[in-house]
């Protein structure tokens, strides 16, 4: 049985299973290819789909124009001795002319398609040792240890390859999909991570990366330690362009326009359990206080220090988010405040 979750449009384009469903369907391909549920889950099975079927209708068009059935057999005899079909599908001379054109397209840009180079495999040439590569074909996260001691959790559908052995000056692995990495610290040795067009680069520290290969962005989510991600290609200026991030910050690269958006993520959390969870305050220093979540939740906060001096604080917080705390901090002195690249700005006139 094939395992069709790993699948990319060309080995679609190349299986028996999947061509016979959509050139002449039968109950049993009908029951298996929907209890399947790759129409909704797999991008390639949608774009082999839309390929097939842009080149049978093709090839209807093709079928009305004004050819005697002489021509029509000699050409369908020509491509049938070139094609050497594996199964018969066809059911009428009309319907044997376009199926069997269709087949030659097919079977050309299946062929374009399985020698292009995917984005994976480009960045496999980053690798110079023999390359161990682990797929993750369960329905749960697995668990892989790198021989640096880094530990990855590997989502579902997802793929990741490593050399037997990490360089002297770097350690280098190649992602397809998404991973949570715990990097081990080595100050001599960096940590890259190719992921798509994008790299992430550690000495020591845990995030995540999530950029399967049909999606249009790409995620770096940063939990603890500091991270640069950048795109692979140098620019005009023979430069790395890219961004830093710090825990509960987070880049989203855009695969079409080549632009980030460096955020904070939804729910920060506290970066080090030995600072407080516990807010409480009694006429305490605005200023102060907001020093004081700056440094819990590693988020640099920009202010006013000087309209903000006079300012007080009384009351406490247990549970509330991040965001929660700043929505009741900025409106007990009539303030607000805004995210702008990772950064919190607290707009205020003062007190």
């Amino acid at each position: 049985m094939q395992d069709y979750t790993m699948f990319t449009v060309s080995d679609f384009l190349m299986d028996d299973k999947f061509v016979g469903q959509h050139l002449k369907p039968t109950h049993e391909s009908e029951v298996f290819w929907k209890e399947s549920n790759l129409d909704l889950l797999n991008k390639d099975y949608l774009k082999a789909v839309e390929i097939l079927n842009t080149l049978v209708l093709g090839m209807k068009n093709y079928e009305t124009q004004n050819l005697s059935e002489e021509a029509k057999t000699f050409i369908f005899q020509k491509i049938s001795e070139t094609n050497k079909p594996k199964f018969d599908v066809f059911v009428s001379p009309n319907l044997k002319i376009w199926l069997g054109a269709a087949a030659v397209i097919l079977m050309s840009v299946a062929i374009y398609l399985a020698q292009r180079k995917s984005i994976y495999q480009t960045n496999l040439t980053h690798i110079t040792d023999q390359i161990i590569e682990t797929k993750n074909t369960l329905n749960i996260d697995m668990l892989i240890h790198l021989p640096d001691g880094s530990a990855v959790k590997l989502a579902p559908k997802s793929k990741l390859s490593y050399p037997a052995n990490f360089d002297s000056n770097k350690r280098v692995v190649i992602l397809s999909g998404k991973a949570t990495f715990d990097v081990a610290k080595d100050a001599s040795r960096q940590f890259l991570v190719f992921a798509n067009e994008v790299t992430t680069k550690v000495l020591g520290t845990r995030f995540v990366v999530n950029a399967y290969e049909n999606s249009e962005q790409v995620e770096v989510t940063v939990e603890e330690g500091k991270v640069s991600v950048y795109k692979n290609k140098i620019n005009a200026k023979n430069e790395l362009t890219g961004v830093i991030l710090l825990p509960n910050q987070q880049a989203i690269f855009d695969r079409q326009s080549d632009k980030y958006n460096k955020n904070i993520i939804k729910l920060p959390s506290i970066i080090d359990n030995k600072k407080l969870t516990k807010f409480v305050f009694d006429e305490d220093s605005f200023v102060e206080v907001l020093q004081m979540i700056e440094e819990a939740y590693g988020i640099e906060i920009e202010f006013d220090e000087v309209l903000l001096k006079n300012c007080q604080v009384t009351g406490s917080f247990e549970n509330e988010s991040l965001f929660q705390k700043l929505d009741i901090l900025t409106k007990t002195i009539g303030g607000s405040y805004e995210i702008v690249e990772g950064k919190i700005i607290i707009n205020a006139r003062g007190c």
